[in-house]
């Protein structure tokens, strides 16, 4: 009996020293051609890891596509932590904006695969297939939570036109977020970062309350 114990920790140990081959394996093929079209055949060829050692710990695709979001939701916000300053959030929002953009664009410049992965993403949020499994990722992207808490700040302070209703600054704000690698076609991280920088003053040109 203790033997067998023995055999299935050892199993386990194993199936783990391609864990970080199986992630990057799964990243690009998801990032490549999105979560309906990625094979998982392809996932695991690449990974050199066999279909047992897989289910051993995964389910099917979609379990490990979840784990996946999860867990690059969780390293971005680690990075973030890292890369912001706290007194930055004593800014105005729309510093506070900027400054957050810039460490996702180090984020995803990170690793090459995480942006392709988060670019696919999002090109898939709105598909029949994604739509099955956002519950299971519990993500809140389209309203998220912090965001929400900057603007709500905002308007307390002052910082953003009263006439204006907040819902519509709270998903107006997501949108151009959520979809700004729409808006710039660059590839070049310091371009990409100016035309960020260019957007965000757009709209605090249109959002923020004039100072008298």
């Amino acid at each position: 009996m203790d033997g067998r114990r023995e055999g299935m920790e050892e199993k386990k140990e194993k199936s783990f020293e391609k864990r970080e081959e199986l992630i990057k394996a799964a990243l690009i093929e998801f990032g490549d051609k999105g979560y309906e079209n990625a094979s998982l055949n392809n996932i695991l060829k690449e990974a050199g890891i066999s279909k047992g050692t897989f289910y051993y710990h995964f389910k099917n695709k979609e379990d490990l596509y979840i784990y996946l979001c999860h867990m690059l939701t969780q390293e971005k916000m680690d990075f973030f932590n890292k890369y912001i300053e706290p007194d930055v959030f004593n800014r105005d929002i729309f510093t506070i904006i900027k400054v957050m953009i810039k460490a996702g664009i180090e984020f995803a410049y990170h690793k090459p695969e995480i942006a392709r992965f988060a670019n696919s993403f999002i090109k898939d949020i709105n598909s029949p297939y994604l739509d099955k499994i956002k519950d299971k990722l519990d993500l809140n992207l389209k309203n998220s939570d912090y965001l929400n808490a900057l603007i709500d700040r905002a308007y307390e302070r002052g910082e953003i036109r009263e006439d204006l209703p907040k819902k519509f600054v709270k998903d107006i704000l997501s949108y151009l977020l959520l979809y700004l690698w729409e808006v710039s076609a660059v590839a070049d991280k310091k371009e990409y970062l100016e035309e960020a920088n260019y957007l965000v003053d757009f709209m605090k040109k249109g959002l923020a309350k004039e100072v008298i």
